[in-house]
């Protein structure tokens, strides 16, 4: 007779299991906010999203992500679950999440009831008992500390140093998910100014900048069709994705369409896709830009350059969303948001018909203009100026973290004609021309500043600039552009570097100017 079979023993954890979890967790907030990360979103709604996440996945009951502020020697609370406070503020070393902040401990505590360092205001002011505690630094890849990650109250249990572990690991992924942000230059910059944000990839929190961000919040919110006007390289993509990505479109695509780069001839068929057959050489069907779309958002970039006998057929598009491929006769419909965008007077061009007034008030259902650098104030200016230094930096490998006073002195007196564009092409050979950990004046590829020459290099000082006061913006331009060609023996691509603007649209404006180049 067989012996009966042994009942198997209940499997016991194993020491790996730990370990999983934690592999587990941190993959699914890697997941949840990588997209977020590469996209120009509500940098609030971002670190909201990573403290949910993480309160989540450790079965917390409340959690806390504070940024250190250091021009304050403070930390406050950008992203947490708590309804009774607008925000939380915190010096550096004060309760448990200021020391964490100023020592670089992880703290665990089952019980906070008699420990000295716990901060008991807070819990007053909210009416809320804080029972357990788990906090830990966010360090960013030099050993920083940007941060701080607490939670509060595990359900059913204290926080055990699975926890912890766990908790740290989590850290780890938040600091580099805020080191992919624009958020990560300010934090780091040693300007001493109040620390601003508002979407990813936008910088600068200045008075005209917050107008912007007013605006964009607004309309993000509606499906209205919008108008960016402003000069050639003042950001202008970078706003229309930010309105697509904090929109209920977010999740479909963003499709952007440059007419600037595209001949006359092509920009019907890239808008509107073709047939078979529909001429020489299109041997399948093609989808334009508008059906591959459908669904999310259409940016139509420097529309003005779209010619006039395709603005009908836009202006189709913006009323009643249908249209026919180039060659086909089948109507299409699509379910797509415009945005628009243009470095042109439309309004001029609509006096000398040059484009369609009833294209032009169908496209300004919201109009929202951006400034000029020069016109942002100088503390956008710095910001502007350590977020491209920060990038820069790590791209190329350079040890370089500031600017020397006179570095930043020189960069607030130059006029910036090519705008942010020109600034981050300064900024970049900057960093590669540099030797230490600071940017110098000689670093700079900036024409000589004006001011500090000599007075024969003025040409007449003060008589100079009283001619210079009588000239016209366009006057000025033109002189502008003559004399960065010169300087550049003719190379267009050379000068359109050095002015911070696209060969297309120096190419544009010899042209409108009738430059002899």
């Amino acid at each position: 007779m067989e012996p009966a079979a042994r009942k198997k023993p209940a499997r016991t954890p194993t020491p790996e299991a730990p370990a999983k979890r934690t592999r587990v967790d941190r993959d699914s907030v890697l997941f949840a906010l990588g997209e977020l990360v590469r996209r120009e979103v509500d940098l609030d709604a971002l670190l909201a999203q990573v403290i949910d996440t993480v309160t989540k996945a450790m079965d917390a009951d409340r959690g806390t992500f504070y940024l250190v502020d250091r021009a304050r020697g403070e930390l406050f609370s950008k992203a947490a679950h708590l309804p009774e406070l607008r925000e939380i503020r915190l010096k550096v070393g004060q309760g448990i999440a200021g020391h964490v902040a100023r020592t670089g401990e992880a703290i665990n505590l089952s019980h906070t009831e008699g420990d000295p360092r716990f901060y008991g205001a807070i819990d007053r002011a909210t009416n809320y008992a804080t029972r357990s505690m788990l906090c830990v630094p966010v360090l960013d890849r030099a050993g920083e500390i940007l941060g701080v990650l607490q939670l509060l109250n595990k359900k059913g249990a204290a926080f055990d140093d699975d926890d912890e572990a766990l908790l740290r690991a989590l850290a780890s992924q938040v600091a580099m998910l805020v080191e992919s942000t624009s958020l990560y230059a300010q934090l780091r910059a040693p300007t001493g100014g109040p620390l601003r944000y508002r979407f990813n990839g936008v910088v600068g929190g200045g008075a005209r900048m917050r107008r912007v961000y007013d605006l964009v919040t607004r309309a993000a919110g509606t499906d209205a069709t919008v108008l960016i006007t402003g000069e050639t390289g003042t950001g202008k993509g970078l706003i229309a994705r930010a309105i697509h990505y904090n929109s209920p479109r977010a999740g479909r695509p963003f499709v952007a369409v440059d007419c600037a780069s595209l001949p006359a001839t092509l920009i019907e068929n890239e808008l509107f896709g073709h047939e078979r057959g529909a001429y020489t050489g299109a041997d399948q069907r093609s989808v334009g830009k508008f059906e591959a779309a459908d669904g999310g958002t259409v940016f139509l970039d420097e529309l003005g350059e779209v010619p006039l006998p395709l603005q009908s057929k836009l202006l189709r598009v913006l009323q009643d969303r249908e249209f026919e491929r180039v060659g086909g006769r089948k109507t299409l419909k699509v379910d797509v948001r415009i945005l628009a965008a243009t470095n042109r007077n439309l309004e001029d061009m609509v006096a000398r018909q040059r484009f369609r007034e009833d294209l032009y008030y169908r496209l300004r259902v919201l109009s929202l203009a951006m400034p000029p650098l020069r016109e942002r104030g100088p503390e956008d200016l710095e910001q502007l100026a350590y977020h491209f230094l920060a990038g820069f930096a790590q791209r190329h490998n350079k040890p370089v973290v500031r600017f020397s006073p006179p570095a930043l002195a020189r960069l607030h007196a130059h006029s910036w004609p090519g705008n942010i564009r020109e600034l981050e092409n300064c900024i970049e050979g900057a960093v590669v021309l540099s030797v230490g950990d600071a940017i110098e004046v000689a670093d700079l590829p900036l024409p000589a500043d004006p001011r500090e020459l000599p007075p024969a290099g003025r040409k007449g000082g003060r008589g100079a600039a009283a001619d210079l006061a009588r000239l016209s913006w366009t006057e000025m331009e033109k002189l502008y552009i003559e004399a960065v060609l010169a300087a550049h023996d003719g190379n267009r691509s050379g000068a359109a570097r050095a002015m911070g603007i696209g060969r297309a649209t120096l190419l544009r404006k010899i042209k409108a100017l009738k430059i002899r180049a």
